[in-house]
């Protein structure tokens, strides 16, 4: 069989929508493909991939048209309790999947209702569990896992029933750079050593491209590209005017007008010297201004400590630190290294064993009209029947509701990407259009800190940008933020300053530009130097921190072939 999946001229409207998600698909994927499906935020893709598996139309309702074969067979001739053994989805929400209490239960629930016995089922459970990093977790509570581990969970939960067909949708989305490094690896060995399917739907194109054979892009519902990854590099225009981003070294030669068949540093730096001489930096002064000092905090944490359920492994161990008023603070570290716990402490929802937390001069006992906060799961936080009440909630128990649009509502709406959507029920949308309800709702409310955690998760990079912008733009108003991320390319680019967390204790903290240099912390903590910094460190000795800096280094100080009137725009 050559196609292991077929869509023929596929549409699906949602019950309670007047217009498609998915309009006229026609898509054929290879047994043994490895196909990266992405595209901007709300254009049909987590849609598409729920067919596959005929959870669409059979368990969501609404009107589909066309055909989905898998496997040489209709999806809506099979039930999906049949199709999810050749058919293995990965939701996006991790939460949305999970059903057990411990980690090992939970991935050996597919196989017990399989009819598979515990004794049969248990190498298989290990197995999957080794596979995603998980397998010192086996007894532990799916409820202490971060939102990174519960992805691995899902993905090890569906792995353990060796499905022909592995669909996953955004499956790196929480998870640290090393701990997706880890997750894309296993993916990789399940697609060539095994033969499974991969279906992959992301945003993180600059980490999964080269792991796949073909790319396909949606646009508003419909299927608007496919090509090779070597074929998507040579179109950068195409990829930024969907707002998605294509690695950071391959944009760089776009940039300077260099083509490239690899995002691989090595062969970029190679390209680049092909057309230009560039002459190795000579710094005249340290790697940037050191963080400065304040005298107006905004948020002061001395001596704190926390755990979770009267255990005695400390989650957050003795933190000090200060957070000024109008500071843009990044917070990183891999999964489980406390961020989101200090986020909830300083926001009122936990409680601290020791130590004591401090908002504005204030000691925090509980929940202030001081903080905002944005939770990872967007999911908690929507609770109304429309965008347009959501927004304007707090707004609306504040003062009395005339029936009017506030204008502030309106302002956000429209900066964040809601503008048309405000009828739609919020849970409805894509995850990363729920998010941005989210931060909207929060923001209307105008409060002066504001914590956010992981709120680039499931956003293209147009999206991306335009939630950083409007943030830059809080802070320059005397607002503070503090942002927890793994993206470093995104905290490099527009924060003040980065955190960096590792077992509860703070192992890093000052200027992108110092932190992004220490190799060995970065290492540590789970993360990696933004790719333009080491195409910088290899090109010519430099530590330029964003695509921009790189270019503008090579363009002033390299001789090449080009003139520099070409690239004046």
């Amino acid at each position: 069989m050559d196609y292991i999946v077929e869509l023929r001229d596929v549409s699906f409207t949602y019950r309670h929508r007047d217009t498609p998600s998915v309009k006229n698909v026609s898509l054929k994927i290879k047994a043994g493909e490895f196909l990266l499906l992405t595209g901007a935020t709300g254009c049909g893709k987590s849609t598409l991939l729920k067919m596959l598996n005929g959870l669409i139309p059979q368990e969501s309702g609404g009107r589909l048209t066309g055909e989905v074969f898998v496997g040489g067979c209709s999806t809506q001739n099979i039930a999906v309790s049949a199709m999810s053994r050749t058919v293995g989805l990965v939701f996006q929400n991790p939460e949305d999947q999970i059903f057990s209490t411990t980690v090992y239960d939970e991935v050996a629930f597919v196989l017990e209702n399989m009819g598979m016995t515990a004794a049969g089922a248990e190498p298989l459970v290990k197995e999957a569990l080794k596979l995603v990093g998980l397998a010192d977790k086996a007894e532990a509570s799916v409820h202490a896992l971060s939102g990174g581990q519960k992805q691995r969970l899902a993905v090890a939960a569906v792995l353990a029933a060796k499905p022909q067909v592995l669909a996953l949708d955004e499956p790196i989305s929480q998870l640290d750079p090393q701990g997706a490094l880890e997750l894309l690896a296993v993916l990789k060995q399940l697609n060539s050593e095994q033969g499974i399917t991969i279906i992959l739907v992301e945003h993180r194109l600059h980490e999964v491209l080269p792991l796949c054979h073909r790319v396909a892009v949606m646009e508003d519902g419909q299927l608007h590209w496919q090509g090779s990854c070597a074929e998507a590099y040579a179109c950068q225009d195409l990829f930024a005017e969907l707002g998605l981003r294509l690695p950071q070294p391959v944009t760089i030669c776009h940039k300077l007008g260099v083509a490239v068949q690899s995002a691989e540093v090595s062969h970029v730096v190679a390209a680049i010297r092909q057309c230009y001489t560039v002459p190795i930096y000579e710094p005249a002064t340290a790697a940037g201004p050191p963080l400065r000092p304040t005298d107006e905090p905004a948020v002061t944490v001395r001596q704190l400590s926390f755990a979770y359920d009267n255990s005695r492994d400390l989650v957050l161990n003795n933190l000090a630190l200060t957070i000024a008023r109008g500071q843009f603070v990044a917070l990183m570290g891999n999964n489980g290294a406390g961020k989101s716990t200090l986020l909830h402490l300083i926001g009122g929802l936990l409680r601290p064993v020791t130590g004591e937390i401090r908002v504005l001069g204030q000691k925090l006992a509980a929940i202030s009209p001081s903080v905002g906060m944005v939770l990872q799961n967007p999911d908690f936080m929507l609770f109304n029947s429309t965008v347009r009440e959501e927004i304007s909630f707090s707004l609306r128990q504040q003062q009395a509701d005339d029936g009017n649009w506030p204008e502030i509502c309106q302002f956000f709406a429209g900066k964040l990407g809601l503008a048309g959507l405000e009828a739609d029920f919020p849970l409805a949308l894509s995850r990363g259009q729920r998010l941005r309800v989210a931060i909207a709702a929060v923001l209307t409310s105008q409060p002066q800190v504001l914590l956010l955690d992981e709120p680039t998760t499931g956003q293209d990079i147009g999206h991306i940008e335009d939630i950083v912008l409007l943030l830059r733009e809080y802070t320059r108003q005397g607002g503070s933020i503090v942002f927890c991320t793994h993206d470093t390319e995104v905290a490099a680019r527009f924060a003040d300053r980065v955190i960096v967390m590792r077992q509860g204790r703070i192992i890093a903290d000052d200027v992108p530009a110092m932190v992004f240099q220490d190799q060995t912390m970065l290492a540590s903590a789970g993360l990696k130097p933004p790719a333009a910094l080491l195409t910088a460190r290899a090109l010519y000795g430099g530590a330029a921190l964003t695509v921009e800096e790189v270019v503008a280094y090579v363009r002033s100080a390299g001789v090449g072939s080009y003139s520099r009137e070409d690239f004046a725009s």
